[in-house]
């Protein structure tokens, strides 16, 4: 008796989803590989709300935002602590590179360079690990 080719097929990819489910699992962590990794915890780093003046132009500019960071979420609790210690000094480093942008950076929709300045300044007095990428929300910036 001769079987149709679909049911040919069928069979044949059940043998193959059999033999390829075998024991490759188990033998990957018997052989001692790392878990999987946990995926990216999101970090609060602060909320943000100050005036720059610029006596050139007389104008004064008020920013008004909070960040947050991802990390590995092993190293989350140290991170949190160590931003603890540090709040005035990245308040400070925040401050500047917010006060440095310029209007066209400013008013990117994506923030593209700002964020990419903060996550820089950030990740620079960061010792227990680095920020993957930094989120900014509740975005204002007004001149006058």
């Amino acid at each position: 008796m001769r079987w149709p080719a679909i049911t040919r097929y069928f069979w044949l990819i059940i043998l193959v989803l059999a033999v390829g489910c075998g024991s490759e699992a188990t033998d990957a962590t018997a052989e001692g590989e790392a878990p999987p990794e946990l995926p990216p915890t999101e970090v609060a780093i602060g909320d943000y709300a100050f005036r720059a003046y610029d006596p050139a132009s007389n104008t004064q500019t008020r920013f008004d935002f909070s960040l947050a960071g991802l990390v590995d979420a092993s190293i989350q609790d140290g991170l949190e602590t160590e931003l603890e210690k540090k709040k005035f000094r990245i308040r400070d480093r925040v401050m500047i590179v917010s006060r440095e942008s310029t209007i066209e950076e400013l008013e990117d929709p994506d923030l593209v360079m700002f964020r990419r300045r903060l996550l820089k300044e950030v990740n620079r007095l960061i010792e227990d690990g680095q920020f993957r990428d930094i989120y900014v929300s509740h975005f204002r910036v007004k001149t006058r």
